[in-house]
């Protein structure tokens, strides 16, 4: 087991001593509300001995969580020892008391700082940076000492309740030195910070950067809660305002820690940042301006007036109101200036586009230029897909990918270049409406290209058939019609010249010449448009049917169509069953034809082997082509070892 590990559980071991340490020190004090403030402590070491729990079990090796961990065993101690102290002072007590335990322990406050100033220190690898970070963990670990041993003899009375419990070492006036500590201990406790910011703007790693700061964001409650301490004990004599830093701190602490090292991307840790600025100034602007109204208002309606105080608060909230969203704006200029740039580039980008003035698909060069990051891509969603793809058609893949959304949908995915930090999330918002505007143009350039080229297939078809029929006119129905011309002008001739004419066997030859002529323009005929559909579609599906080699279950639920529409449908089903018969090694067909609104819907479906695929030249392709011509759609579903469907939908007036 690694040391921070095991010191880890020694310090949970010793915590929940000073828990039945302060419990039997409550129950000898009595009274609900110590018992209350006991029970609330206990709630607040959740916090630490939780976050500290989860991160020494992510990393056991690394002292950041034993020092977080540590922080709950600071908590528990000092709440021990106040409730100690306070039984001590309630006589009769039966606890068990050493005055020299109690001089010695005259700094116990510092309790409260040392562990998270240790874990800023320490982060993210349990390891201290630079010099700064260095003198910092020794500051940390060695002014409570000092502390601790001078007041022990410093010539003043004891912190009460215990004011006036002897001195077992003494006095000294060296003891006036703990008071000359002070100031160093708030530079210690500003060190770890100033050390973790140097090495935030070390890094080139957008994870670690991320991290960093989100510690850095809790880190600057440390030494403010110690300015508050002092502050209100040189203002209202005592330490009461502190008590809103401790408890700040005491949350934020754990939980930004926690969520640096587990989930560092659980929210934009640099919009909370510019949220903690303006609500700080807020809150110094609030406490400030309800100073001076109260103080005002105080001198006419009275000190003491509750009116006074309600007027104070209600005018001095009223008035910050507007300073809310101008301080957003400003401290997000000043402290990220680089989103700010991109927020103001993309929207000059959108109006430029609204104006006719410039092309959405020069957003990826845009905050390539505005984020400085050469690298950054930008796929699109192609509307029905999954595959993000950029405006040359490449795709776009990444696990660090930023989805970009619109309308409550997938548009797009921003990837940031390998040295690049995330995208923040107002930027992507703001992206929404130009990617979708892309997506949309490039679908409509895709259906464009695609009508152009079906448009040419069908030309070419048409010629290609046009040649068909010349051919099979030439060289069938036109040869044999010629011929029996000719034998018939030869037939005239004989006769005229008194020559014998055997009429019988020319008129059979001319009569089976005849039927075999209108046998092939039949069938020139049928292939141009089945005769079969002069009796509707359904008789024509029914005779599809029965010369069919495969079983085929019709379903029809159609009237009134027009009869382009049931030619197109007839070819379609008609090519459904030859592939499942010649290609797919299909048992049976199924063909379902509904007529659902305005539009003709036919389906065939079979049970073989799949893999159909709609290549150009093939008769899926021209199908697919006959079926855009009336507008419509072809779609083909044909997975491996599951069959076939082929789904044609076209446009029909009901």
């Amino acid at each position: 087991m690694p040391w921070p590990k095991r010191v880890t559980v020694a310090l949970w071991a010793a915590t929940a001593v000073l828990l039945l340490l302060s419990l039997w020190a409550t129950i000898d004090l009595g009274g609900r509300a110590n018992i209350f403030v006991t029970a609330l402590s206990w709630v607040v070491v959740i916090a630490p001995l939780a976050a500290g729990y989860l991160v020494i079990r992510h990393d056991p090796a690394n002292w950041v969580g034993t020092w977080l961990t540590a922080a709950g065993t600071a908590i528990a101690l000092i709440n021990a020892h106040g409730t100690w102290q306070d039984a001590l002072a309630a006589e009769p007590s039966g606890l068990p008391a050493s005055p020299l335990l109690w001089v010695l322990t005259q700094g116990v406050w510092m309790a409260w700082f040392v562990p998270y100033a240790m874990v800023v220190a320490l982060f993210p690898d349990g390891r201290p940076w630079g010099r700064v970070g260095r003198a910092s963990v020794v500051a940390l670990l060695t002014i409570p000492v000092l502390f601790n041993l001078l007041t022990a003899v410093i010539p003043e009375p004891l912190m009460p309740p215990l004011d006036d419990w002897p001195r077992p070492l003494g006095t000294h006036p060296v003891g006036y030195l703990s008071l000359a500590l002070l100031p160093f201990f708030l530079l210690a406790l500003i060190g770890p910070g100033v050390s973790l910011w140097r090495r935030h703007a070390a890094s080139t790693d957008p994870r670690a950067r991320a991290q960093m700061r989100w510690m850095l964001l809790a880190a600057s409650l440390l030494p403010a809660t110690l300015v508050l301490c002092w502050v209100g004990y040189l203002v209202v004599g005592g330490p009461e305002p502190v008590v809103v830093g401790l408890v700040a701190f005491n949350l934020a602490m754990p939980a930004a820690t926690f969520v640096a090292m587990l989930r560092h991307d659980l929210y934009d840790v640099d919009r909370a940042i510019v949220l903690a600025g303006v609500y700080g100034i807020l809150a110094v602007g609030v406490l400030a301006g309800y100073a001076l109204v109260s103080g005002l208002l105080g001198r006419t309606l009275g000190a003491d007036s509750v009116t006074a105080a309600v007027v104070a608060t209600v005018a001095v909230m009223i008035a910050l109101l507007p300073a809310r969203s101008f301080l957003l704006r400003v401290l997000g200029r000043r402290l990220h200036p680089r989103r700010a740039a991109a927020l103001d580039a993309v929207a000059a980008l959108a109006e430029r586009v609204g104006a006719g003035r410039d092309e959405p698909e020069r957003l990826e060069e845009v905050l390539r230029e505005a984020l400085r990051d050469d690298g950054l891509r930008v796929g699109y969603r192609r509307p029905g897909g999954t595959a993000y793809l950029d405006v040359s058609g490449e795709p776009v893949e990444d696990v660090r990918g930023q989805p970009i959304r619109s309308g409550g949908h997938d548009v797009g995915l921003v990837v940031p270049g390998p040295r690049g930090a995330p995208v923040p999330s107002e930027i992507l918002t703001a992206s929404g409406l130009l990617a979708d505007q892309v997506r949309l143009r490039r679908e409509l350039a895709d259906a464009l290209a695609e009508v152009e080229a079906s448009r040419e297939r069908l030309l070419e078809a048409g010629y290609e058939e046009r040649r068909r029929l010349e051919t099979d006119l030439h060289d069938g129905a036109q040869q044999r019609l010629v011929s029996l011309g000719m034998r018939l002008r030869v037939a005239q001739r004989h006769a005229a010249s008194g020559q014998p004419v055997d009429l019988d066997t020319l008129v059979d030859t001319a009569v089976t010449q005849i039927a075999d002529a209108v046998g092939e323009l039949r069938a020139i005929a049928h292939g141009l448009r089945p005769s079969s559909l002069d009796d509707g579609l359904p008789a024509a599906l029914d005779n599809l049917t029965r010369s069919s080699a495969l079983p085929v279950e019709v379903s029809y639920s159609a009237n009134g169509i027009p009869d382009h529409v049931s030619l197109t449908a007839y070819y379609v089903a008609s090519e459904g069953v030859a592939n499942a018969v010649k290609h797919a090694g299909a048992s049976r067909v199924a063909i379902d034809v509904r007529h659902d609104d305005e539009h003709l819907r036919v389906v065939v479906r079979d049970d073989g082997a799949g893999g159909a695929k709609v290549v150009p030249g093939s008769g899926l392709a021209r199908l697919r082509d006959r079926v855009h011509a009336h507008g419509g759609s072809l779609d083909v579903s044909s997975p491996l070892a599951q069959g076939t469907s082929i789904e044609a939908v076209i446009p029909c007036g009901s």
